[in-house]
C-alpha cells in the first residue's frame, strides 16, 4: 500500500511541476484568473485534481498495481488535493496542484521509509543508524516545503493583495511629507564614493528631511577626513566615531539618539555606496500613511554588474530574493528589513529598543522585533538606488558567512517566538509570519546538509574502492539523493523565476546559481559556528590585486580547492569498482559538489581579472579593509564536539555488519506481491536483471528521474551494493526519493536568510 502511495505521489508531483513551470499567458499586473469568483477557481482546482488521478491510476495500471492499491492511491491523492484547497485559495489550479502532489509526495516517501527500517530485519544499530537519518529526511523534506512554497506562490498566485509595484501612486504623492533623517553609516570607504552618495541624496526630490553620516571607525584619517570637509561645505551633518562598539548598529543608535532632527519621523538607512533615485523619499515615505505600517522596504540593486560574465552572473543571482522571495513573504507580511533602501517609522524604533549591537544582521532582526510588537511591513518592488556588490569573490563569502551567522544568531535567540501560537502581548505575529521568519532561517542549513552529503560519499567512494558493500545499504535513498537533487531544483527555480523576472539567458541563470553553490562551504561552516559562539569570526578578505595568479585564488580558497581534490580522489576511487552500479553511481552524485567546490578559486580569478570602472577597481583593491576585525569565538570546544559526532555517525555508517540487508524496493508491493528478498548464486527471480559474475545489483540500483524540480525518483545510491559472498544478483526496482531545493542555495541573498 505505501508503495503505491509512493508512486502515485511521484507521478502526481512530477506531472503538477511540469505543468506549473510550463508558460502561462498573463494579461497585466493582475492576471484574469485573479479576478474570478472562488466558485470558479474551485472549479478548475477539482478538474486538475480528477485529470491527476486519471494519469495516476494509468500509470499504477501501467505497472501491474492490483485494483485495491489504484483505488488507495488515487483516493489519497485527491484527499490530499481537497485538504490543501482552503489554504492555497489565491492561487492557480497549477499552483494548488503543484503543493498538494509534493506535500503528499513527501509524507508517503517518508512513512515508506520508516515502515522498511523497521520490518527489514535489521540488527538494532542499524535501525538507530535508519532512525537518525529518517530524523534528518524528515528535516529535508522540512527544507523542501518551504522552498516549495515561495515556487508555488511565485508562480501560482494569480492576485496579489498587498504587493506594491512602484510605491506610492501618483495622486497620493503630496498627501503626506513626513520629515525623514537619512542615516548612512560608512566603514573604510573610499572617500570620493561616500562623497558621491552624499551628493546624490542631496538631490533627492522631496521637501522635508536631513543627512546624517556616521563614520564608523575608520582608522585611516585620510578616508574619513575628506568626507567631514565636504559635509562642513554642504550641510550635511557627520560624526567619525573612533573605537566605538556595536560595529554599524552601534553607528546607528549613535546616530539616531544624539543626531537625529527631533522632527524626524522617519528614518532611512542608505550604504555609503548607494546612488539614489531622487523619487526614493516621494514614491516611499506616503505609505507610512497606514498607521500600523512599521517599516517600507525597497529592492538593494547594483551598478557595474554589466562589465563582466561574473559580475553580470553575480547581479542575477541577488535579483532573486527581492524579485520571488520578498513578495511572496509580504503577501503574509512577514518580510525582511534589508537595512540600505529601507524606511522606518522613528516612533516603532524606539519603542523596540533602537538597533540591536549583538546581532551582525541587525536589520533583519529589527523587522522581527518590530512584527513581533504589532507593527506592519511592506515590500515594494521597484528599485529606488543602486550600489556595489562584493567586487571579489572573497568578499562574497565574508558576506555570505555574516548573513548566514546572523540568521542563525536571530534563530537561536528568538525561535519561541517563530513557533505556531496564538498571538499575545509579547508576541502579535500571525502564523504567516512565524513561518516566514522560522523556516527563511533554517534555509540556512541546506549548505550544511550538502557537506554531510559531500562526505557520506566520500566514505562511499573510499569503501567501494575497498571491495565493501555495506555502506549503501544503511542510508536511504533519501539521504544520499537529497543534495544532486536539490541543486537541479534550485537550478529549475533559478531559470523558471529568475529568467521571468530579469530576462537572465540560461547560461547566465546557471552562472548565478553556481557562484552561490561555490561559497557553500562558509555558509556551513557559519551555521555551525551560530549555534555556539556569541560572535562571529568574520572571515577576513586578503589583499588582491588585479594580476592575481591560480595560487593566489588557491590560498583564498584553500578549504573549497582541497574538498575539491578529495572530490576527484572519490570519483576516481569510486570508477575503480568494474562493474554494478555503485561506483559509476557514487561517481556521479559526487560531481555536482565536486564541480562546485572547484568553481570558487576560479570564480575568484574571474573577479579579479574582471573589467571594471575606474572607481570600482580602487574599492576592489580596498575590499579586503572593509571585511571586519576577527573575534574570538567563544566554548570553541562546542565545534569540536560537532565534528566529533559528525565523524561518529559517518563511521557507524561504514562499519561493517553481518546482517545481510535488502534495499528498498517498491515495484514489487505497487502490484500486490512482496517484494523478492534475494536469490542465491546467480538464479534470476522472475522479473529480476542478471549481472556478470561477482557482480552485485540491487533493487534500486536502476536510476529513475523526474525533470521535475518538487520531489521526484531519482538515483538511488542508498540501494547500491557491491560483491558480498551473500548474493549476486537482486529484482531491478527504482528507489525514489522526495527531495527539497537547496539553500542556498537559497540562493536568497537575504540579509539573513534568505535566501535564500
Amino acid at each position: 500500500m505505501l508503495a503505491a502511495l509512493l508512486v502515485a505521489g511521484l507521478v502526481a508531483g512530477a506531472v503538477s511541476t511540469l505543468v506549473l513551470l510550463a508558460p502561462f499567458p498573463t494579461t497585466g499586473d493582475d492576471r484574469a484568473y485573479g479576478r474570478w469568483p472562488w466558485s470558479r477557481r474551485l472549479l478548475l482546482a477539482l478538474i486538475a485534481t480528477v485529470v491527476v488521478d486519471m494519469i495516476v491510476a494509468g500509470v499504477l495500471e501501467l505497472l501491474g498495481a492490483t485494483p485495491h492499491n489504484v483505488i488507495a492511491a488515487v483516493v489519497a491523492v485527491t484527499v490530499a488535493s481537497l485538504v490543501w484547497l482552503p489554504f492555497t485559495r489565491r492561487w492557480s489550479a497549477r499552483g494548488h496542484m503543484c503543493w498538494s502532489t509534493t506535500v503528499f509526495l513527501f509524507l508517503a516517501y517518508l512513512a515508506f521509509m520508516l515502515e522498511w527500517t523497521f520490518t527489514n530485519g535489521l540488527p538494532a544499530a542499524s535501525e538507530a543508524g535508519g532512525m537518525l537519518l529518517w530524523v534528518l529526511e524528515v528535516f529535508a523534506a522540512f527544507l523542501g516545503t518551504a522552498y516549495l512554497w515561495e515556487l508555488c506562490d511565485a508562480l501560482g498566485t494569480e492576485h496579489w493583495k498587498r504587493r506594491i509595484r512602484r510605491g506610492a501612486e501618483t495622486q497620493e504623492l503630496n498627501i503626506a511629507t513626513p520629515f525623514v533623517s537619512l542615516h548612512v553609516p560608512a566603514h573604510n570607504e573610499p572617500p570620493d564614493m561616500v562623497i558621491e552618495t552624499l551628493t546624490r541624496l542631496r538631490r533627492l526630490d522631496y521637501p522635508s528631511y536631513e543627512i546624517v553620516a556616521i563614520d564608523d571607525n575608520t582608522e585611516d584619517e585620510s578616508m574619513w577626513r575628506p568626507v567631514e570637509q565636504w559635509c562642513a561645505a554642504n550641510d550635511v551633518k557627520f560624526m567619525h566615531l573612533a573605537d566605538w562598539p556595536g560595529y554599524k548598529s552601534g553607528a546607528l543608535n549613535y546616530a539616531l539618539r544624539n543626531m537625529t532632527d527631533p522632527r524626524t519621523e522617519l528614518i532611512g538607512v542608505v550604504d555609503s555606496d548607494y546612488q539614489m533615485d531622487a523619487d526614493f523619499l516621494r514614491r516611499c515615505a506616503p505609505l507610512f500613511a497606514e498607521p500600523e505600517v512599521g517599516f517600507i522596504q525597497a529592492p538593494q540593486d547594483y551598478r557595474g554588474w554589466d562589465s563582466a560574465p561574473y559580475y553580470r552572473r553575480l547581479y542575477y543571482s541577488y535579483a532573486y530574493f527581492f524579485a520571488v522571495s520578498q513578495p511572496s513573504r509580504n503577501e503574509r507580511d512577514g518580510a525582511i528589513f534589508a537595512g540600505t533602501m529601507g524606511l522606518i517609522r522613528r516612533r516603532a524604533l524606539e519603542e523596540v529598543g533602537g538597533w540591536d549591537e549583538w546581532c551582525i544582521t541587525e536589520d533583519a532582526e529589527l523587522s522581527l522585533r518590530l512584527l513581533r510588537a504589532g507593527w506592519s511591513g511592506r515590500h515594494v518592488d521597484k528599485s529606488f538606488g543602486k550600489g556595489v556588490m562584493p567586487l571579489t569573490f572573497e568578499a562574497l563569502k565574508g558576506q555570505r558567512f555574516r548573513w548566514c551567522f546572523g540568521g542563525i544568531q536571530i534563530l537561536r535567540k528568538n525561535w519561541k517566538w517563530m513557533l505556531p501560537g496564538a498571538r499575545t502581548a509579547d508576541n502579535q505575529m500571525s502564523l504567516g509570519q512565524r513561518w516566514a521568519y522560522f523556516s527563511g532561517a533554517l534555509q540556512w542549513y541546506g549548505d550544511l546538509l550538502a557537506l554531510l552529503f559531500f562526505l557520506f560519499l566520500m566514505a562511499g567512494g573510499i569503501n567501494i574502492a575497498l571491495g565493501g558493500g555495506l555502506l549503501f545499504r544503511k542510508l536511504s535513498g533519501f539521504l544520499i539523493a537529497t543534495i544532486p537533487l536539490l541543486v537541479i531544483i534550485g537550478l529549475v527555480r533559478a531559470v523558471a523565476l529568475l529568467r521571468r523576472s530579469t530576462q537572465a539567458s540560461w547560461r547566465d541563470a546557471l552562472g548565478a546559481f553556481v557562484i552561490w553553490q561555490s561559497t557553500s562551504l562558509v555558509t556551513a561552516r557559519a551555521s555551525v559556528q551560530a549555534l555556539y559562539a556569541k560572535e562571529a569570526e568574520f572571515l577576513r578578505t586578503p589583499k588582491t590585486a588585479e594580476d592575481a595568479s591560480v595560487w593566489d585564488a588557491v590560498r583564498g580558497n584553500r578549504g573549497e580547492t582541497m574538498l575539491a581534490a578529495l572530490g576527484v580522489a572519490g570519483i576516481v576511487l569510486s570508477l575503480l569498482h568494474p562493474s554494478g552500479y555503485a561506483g559509476p553511481l557514487t561517481a556521479a552524485l559526487l560531481i555536482w559538489p565536486t564541480l562546485a567546490y572547484l568553481m570558487a578559486p576560479l570564480n575568484s580569478l574571474a573577479a579579479q581579472r574582471a573589467a571594471l570602472p575606474a572607481d570600482l577597481r580602487e574599492r576592489r583593491r580596498t575590499e579586503f579593509l572593509r571585511s571586519g576585525n576577527a573575534k574570538a569565538l567563544t566554548a570553541a570546544a562546542g565545534g569540536l564536539a560537532f565534528a566529533g559526532v559528525a565523524v561518529a555517525a559517518v563511521l557507524a555508517l561504514i562499519a561493517p555488519g553481518n546482517v545481510h540487508v535488502n534495499s528498498p524496493s517498491i515495484i514489487g508491493p505497487v502490484r500486490g506481491t512482496p517484494a523478492p528478498k534475494s536469490t542465491p548464486n546467480n538464479a534470476p527471480t522472475p522479473g529480476a536483471s542478471t549481472s556478470s559474475p561477482g557482480a552485485t545489483s540491487s533493487p534500486s540500483a536502476q536510476p529513475s528521474t523526474s525533470p521535475s524540480p518538487s520531489p521526484s525518483a531519482t538515483t538511488s545510491p542508498s540501494a547500491t551494493s557491491t560483491p558480498t559472498p551473500s548474493a549476486t544478483s537482486k529484482s531491478p526496482s527504482p528507489s525514489p526519493s522526495p527531495t527539497p531545493s537547496p539553500t542556498r542555495t537559497s540562493t536568497s541573498p537575504t540579509p539573513s536568510p534568505s535566501a535564500s
